[in-house]
């Protein structure tokens, strides 16, 4: 895997890390709630579709390109989440 693509993942991961610490009560309204919840969501799908597809390159597999495409766009998907809820959570 690219190191752009990882450094891209641990730049998503650092996102969500700073917006799950406990909010303060001006910020924990319901917005900013239910953008933590979608982020979270789709950082756990886009490391679980990972996960299966570095499992599969592992026992000598080699992913196709609808496989990759899925991947991107749960990368995608992981980013646009997190960057809402960044802006959602906004004192």
């Amino acid at each position: 895997m690219p190191s752009t693509r990882l450094s891209a993942l641990a730049a998503g991961a650092a996102t969500l890390l700073a917006l799950s610490v406990p909010a303060p009560a001006a910020r924990a309204d319901t917005g900013c709630d239910l953008a933590l919840a979608a982020a979270e969501r789709a950082e756990r799908s886009y490391d679980a579709m990972k996960a299966d597809l570095l499992r599969g390159i592992a026992d000598g597999g080699h992913p196709d390109i609808p496989q990759e495409r899925a991947l991107r766009r749960a990368e995608a998907e992981r980013d646009a989440t997190a960057s809402a809820a960044q802006r959602a959570c906004r004192p």
